[in-house]
């Protein structure tokens, strides 16, 4: 049978098995009963009359008005089937009958929203979500895809205030997602110049997730603006032991800063510290040029050849050739040493430097929020496979 199809079977059976359950229910004084086209449905369904069978189930709907969860059935099949005006048609009818008990009223309106929101309708999947918020049975679910209308919509406060309340009702724990969307929050005010605004919701970040990585680096971020660079060194360089696998992502703001205080000693010490802690390239390129910078491009040459050959990657490779190339002047060699380092920079450009541990999605660029599966704080750089070693 088609794959398709399967999404009509299962939903009709579903509901053709409740129907039998309710066969000797009453509701409202009135026996509730299977309609005979129902099963003939069914019939052509299992014969892979499929055409026949969808026509059959909606001459079934329009023919008996009794069996709400039928047309629950058919509307989530057309949903899932990607047709939304005829889903959106069934439920409203359903909506707009005066009969429904508050339970299946609520789940009739719980359906429409989903189609409003399938079809990207968001103002009005959020204004019934908003209702259904109310509505113990649904509440959680409602506001589950209230969130990501506003993550969609980039509306970060409301965001958390939905998140709040899953927190407090589901029984997953929310606490890194509102600590992402307070630093979204946070990077508003930063934008706009609010930097007291900006320390408070970080401060909020922190209550509830204490690790919050974005939260260390956007207060480092804050202290350069007041130009307070001592105070940014020491929040940054708590990754040391906080994530040191972010090292890499706040290095040169590190570097601006020492340099900035004139403390070169104490950048060099944190550069050999932090390579012994994260072999980031970013870090090793930071302390060849600092090399450089202090003793001379032979000096930067030979640590460079040395960390190569402790570590041996591409991206090291690549800067041993630039060294050697800066080197040996114009030869033929050189020509020789600049096409190696084209094809090497090639690939290494060409790689992708951070993943979604959730979905592995990838990217050059460092999302906190995954563009996947949009999980929060998900991305992160992966360790650079190292080659052979070097003799």
């Amino acid at each position: 049978m088609d794959p398709v199809w399967l999404l009509v079977l299962l939903p009709v059976a579903a509901a053709s098995g409740w129907l039998v359950a309710a066969h000797d229910r009453t509701s409202k004084n009135q026996k509730t009963h299977i309609p005979d086209r129902f099963f003939e449905g069914l019939n052509c369904l299992l014969n892979d009359q499929h055409d026949e069978a969808l026509r059959i189930f909606l001459d079934a709907v329009e023919m008996d008005s009794g069996t709400v969860e039928m047309h629950m059935a058919l509307g989530n099949m057309f949903r899932q089937r990607g047709e939304v005006d005829r889903a959106t048609r069934i439920h409203e009818n359903l909506v707009n009958r005066t009969d429904l008990d508050n339970e299946l009223r609520s789940q009739a309106l719980f359906e429409l929203a989903q189609d409003y929101f399938k079809a990207g309708l968001y103002d009005r999947a959020e204004n019934l979500f908003q209702q259904l918020r109310k509505i113990k049975t649904v509440r959680v679910r409602a506001c589950q895809l209230l969130l990501q209308i506003y993550d969609q919509e980039r509306e970060w406060e409301k965001a958390i205030e939905v998140s709040l309340e899953l927190n407090e009702h589901s029984d997953y724990d929310y606490s890194h997602t509102i600590a992402h969307l307070y630093c979204e929050v946070a990077e508003s005010n930063i934008r706009t110049g609010n930097y007291a605004q900006a320390d408070a919701n970080i401060a909020l970040a922190f209550q509830y997730d204490q690790k919050c990585i974005r939260g260390v680096l956007q207060s480092g971020r804050l202290a350069v603006m007041r130009s307070n660079h001592t105070s940014a060194i020491a929040i940054w360089r708590s990754l040391e032991y906080l994530a040191p696998e972010y090292l890499g992502e706040v290095v040169t703001h590190i570097q601006n800063s020492y340099k900035a205080l004139g403390d070169l000693a104490s950048l060099h010490q944190f550069l050999k510290t932090a390579l012994k802690k994260n072999k980031d390239s970013r870090i090793v390129n930071a302390l060849v040029e600092l090399t450089r910078e202090q003793q001379g491009e032979e000096a930067s040459r030979k640590l460079m050849l040395k960390l190569v050959r402790e570590h041996p990657t591409l991206e090291g490779v690549l800067q041993v050739i630039a060294s050697q190339d800066r080197a040996i002047g114009s030869s033929g060699q050189e020509k020789d040493y600049q096409l190696l380092a084209s094809l090497i920079s090639h690939v290494v450009k060409t790689g992708r430097h951070y993943s979604c541990r959730n979905c592995g999605f990838q990217s050059n660029t460092l999302h906190w929020q995954c563009p996947g599966c949009k999980s929060w704080g998900a991305m992160q750089r992966p360790e650079v496979p190292e080659l052979k070693s070097v003799p």
